[in-house]
């Protein structure tokens, strides 16, 4: 019997619908978060309105929760948008200002585990559970009971719920680092900018709530201008270019990055881009966006031709947003010609500051001066680390007592580990104590773990004839956490609260007494969407006078002080009074002055907000300049330490080529040479810290320095070759 023909449609397998969701979300919660929060952003349209995200951490699966008190959605309306695979539902096809136009949107969430939608509207209640599989239980639409609007905190009119049961087997992110993310990620930064809109992040095994905000900074505009875009007479685009106070180097793929050009339609953010200037890193510093509500149009244009069964235009041949949530499909003849518009304009800047960077580098090539700005970020963060070290060992300097040393120490008393990285701390005795080893102890476990196993040896001190020292190397086993560790060994004990966090905070240093009313000092560096407290200090005698109410205050937007009326309290360790004040920075490249007030004497303080705070701002120039038998100098100039290689040095100059273009920079031969002498200054910052401070004896021999210049000179070494020579050229043999 001869074969039939067969029709249908293709079978959409539950496979095929968690690969798709999972390709779409990528096992990041921050998108899945996204869609939950533009949907409820989209809900409120032009009114004001919360949008309350709830993250209740626990062992095995976890919970997100995403709520809001916009319009509401009906049964039928479920059953539409978040059952159908593709369906026009958001209102975007019709004109309406929202983002969703793929139909897929919220159905992706079933990525992480299983989603409950719940909704009131027109005081009607409705349920839609989506599984993983792409199954879905959808309950008979009722009416809205006093307990529903109780436990959906929904007490009148309407409102989504949208609980996320998180698969065990995705690690939920650290608190602080989520509410960095979401405050940064390009496609929120219009939403949490509205004045009209504010969300919250809530911390719901701590009880803590954070409002996430953006403010875009007040660079200065160096560009502005409406485009034509050739061949689509209707399409027209509103380009704004800003030049930032600082170059931003991070690569398009990173969604956080400030620098690059918003790509906006009528409220969605597609893409972050420098468009064919990715590569260039003088583009680097600019920033803005282009707003062109045309490429909406185009989307539901290619829509309803397809719909109808008409052939696709020629100007818009394929859909030109991406299904994946990765900006704009770039082989689409409008995306070429647009960029190509928005091109002209910013080449014209790039080109500028490429001349402005030749007349200021003395020389350096291009390629290198990137290459050691991007070494200036990685020294500063490992002289950082150093010069915490050193100022938390607090060995103390020749003469100090012997019997003001305890029998047994660990130093630092509060170590501070970092996700992801190990600690060393210090164990310490005096040499009359009789100690040779001690045990080890953590309470609780888990927290840590000690890689040295239970019993350490102690050794002579390598500077200090009455100390034996030995090392307990940890490695961070939770994101955040503390546990006590105890070293004893007969009578004698110490012990150390271990605190892992998620990434470094910076401490503060101790100063002088103060003779007035005055900030700890009088410029701080800020990281952005980073907290910072501040200590105010003030003199017994003015607080008897003045009273002890303070008041503090940010003539900025971008620097906002987190309650600013403190109580000024007695310190008696060091006989003055005290207080704190908590300031967030807002805004990247803003600058603040902060005034506090006491009675009648006020103080003032600077702050400046950068990426990345109050790491040693490391700047690395080569100049064609000599300084006698120095290879480099290291000057201090306001907030920034400055590197000055030397290039008319005889060791380097041979290696470099003729100016004005030195085409040596480029050579491995020459890069070898910078990161020697790169290394060599930053071992040499580290060393006069350590020697000033007191934490090495004053009678430092020789061979002693040579060791702890080595011991740091390895690890810069490290770090400076694998900056400025890749793996493939050393794979090339050079």
């Amino acid at each position: 019997m001869p074969n039939k023909a067969k029709t249908g449609r293709v079978i959409y397998s539950e496979r095929a619908f968690h690969q798709d969701a999972s390709e779409a979300m990528r096992g990041d919660v921050v998108r899945g978060l996204i869609e939950l929060i533009t949907n409820s952003d989209d809900a409120y349209g032009e009114n004001k309105g919360k949008i309350r995200i709830e993250i209740e951490r626990r062992h095995g699966p976890w919970k997100i929760i995403v709520r809001d008190r916009a319009k509401g959605m009906r049964s039928s309306f479920m059953e539409e948008a978040l059952i159908k695979l593709g369906g026009r539902t958001s209102g975007f096809e019709s004109g309406m200002p929202v983002r969703g136009n793929r139909g897929r949107g919220a159905k992706d969430l079933a990525a992480f585990g299983e989603v409950v939608f719940e909704s009131i509207c027109d005081d009607r209640y409705s349920k839609l559970v989506l599984e993983p599989t792409g199954d879905y239980r959808l309950d008979a639409e009722r009416r809205a009971s006093q307990s529903d609007r109780e436990r959906l905190s929904i007490p009148r009119n309407n409102g989504t719920v949208v609980a996320l049961i998180v698969d065990g087997n995705i690690r939920y992110p650290q608190h602080d680092k989520l509410k960095e993310n979401l405050s940064r990620h390009y496609q929120l930064r219009d939403i949490l900018a509205d004045s009209r809109r504010e969300v919250i992040l809530v911390d719901v095994r701590k009880g803590t709530q954070d409002v996430l905000r953006y403010q875009y900074p007040p660079f200065p505009v160096v560009y502005e201008g409406e485009l034509a875009i050739h061949g689509y007479p209707e399409a027209k685009a509103i380009v704004t270019i800003q030049r930032a106070t600082e170059r931003y180097d991070q690569p398009p793929s990173d969604p956080y990055r400030p620098g690059g050009l918003l790509l906006k339609g009528r409220r969605a953010i597609y893409e972050n881009t420098l468009f064919r200037f990715e590569s260039n890193p003088h583009a680097g510093w600019f920033t803005g966006e282009v707003r062109c509500e045309y490429i909406d149009e185009l989307a539901s244009d290619y829509d309803r031709r397809w719909q109808a069964g008409m052939k696709a235009d020629e100007i818009n041949p394929l859909q030109i947003i991406t299904r994946r949530r990765d900006g704009l499909e770039h082989n689409h003849p409008f995306y070429t010609k647009l960029s190509a518009e928005v091109e002209k304009h910013l080449g014209e800047l790039v080109a500028a500051e490429e001349e402005n960077a030749r007349k200021d580098a003395a020389g350096e090539s291009l390629r290198m001066r990137k290459t050691l700005d991007e070494l200036g970020r990685d020294i500063g963060k490992l002289i950082n680390e150093d010069l915490r070290e050193i100022d938390e060992e607090g060995l103390g300097g020749p003469g100090k007592d012997p019997e003001e040393t305890p029998a047994l120490a660990v130093i630092p008393e509060n170590p501070v580990l970092y996700s992801g990285e190990e600690k060393t701390v210090t164990v310490r005795a005096r040499q009359d104590s009789d100690v040779d080893f001690v045990d080890i102890r953590l309470d609780p476990e888990g927290v840590v773990e000690v890689l040295d196993g239970a019993k350490i040896e102690l050794r002579p001190h390598r500077t200090r004839s009455d100390l034996l020292t030995g090392q307990i190397h940890l490695r961070p086993l939770l994101e955040q956490g503390e546990s006590f560790l105890t070293v004893s060994c007969r009578e004698h004990g110490a012990v150390a609260l271990v605190e892992v966090r998620s990434e470094p905070v910076i401490e503060e240093v101790e100063i002088e007494a103060p003779e007035s009313l005055q900030f700890e000092r009088e410029i701080y560096r800020l990281a952005w969407t980073k907290r910072k407290s501040l200590c105010l200090m003030t003199p017994i005698d003015l607080v008897a006078a003045e009273g002890k109410h303070v008041r503090v205050t940010s003539n900025s937007d971008g620097v906002v002080v987190l309650g600013g009326d403190c109580e000024m309290k007695l310190d008696d360790e060091v006989e003055f009074y005290m207080s704190h004040v908590m300031v967030e920075a807002r805004t990247i490249g803003a600058r603040a002055m902060l005034r506090a007030e006491l009675g009648s004497v006020t103080a003032t303080s600077n702050v400046v907000v950068s990426r990345e705070g109050d790491s040693p701002s490391i700047k690395i120039r080569i100049l064609d300049e000599e300084a006698g038998h120095r290879r480099a100098l290291v000057e201090t100039e306001g907030d920034k330490v400055f590197i000055k290689i030397m290039g008319r040095h005889p060791a380097f100059r041979r290696y470099r080529g003729p100016a004005p273009k030195f085409p040596g920079d480029d050579l491995s031969v020459c890069q070898t040479l910078v990161a020697e002498i790169v290394a060599h200054e930053a071992a040499r910052i580290v060393m006069e810290r350590r020697y000033q401070s007191g934490s090495a004896s004053g009678s430092l021999d020789a061979a002693s320095l040579y060791v702890e210049h080595s011991r740091y000179l390895k690890k810069y070494l490290t770090q400076c070759h694998r900056r400025l020579i890749s793996d493939n050229v050393v794979a090339r043999g050079f």
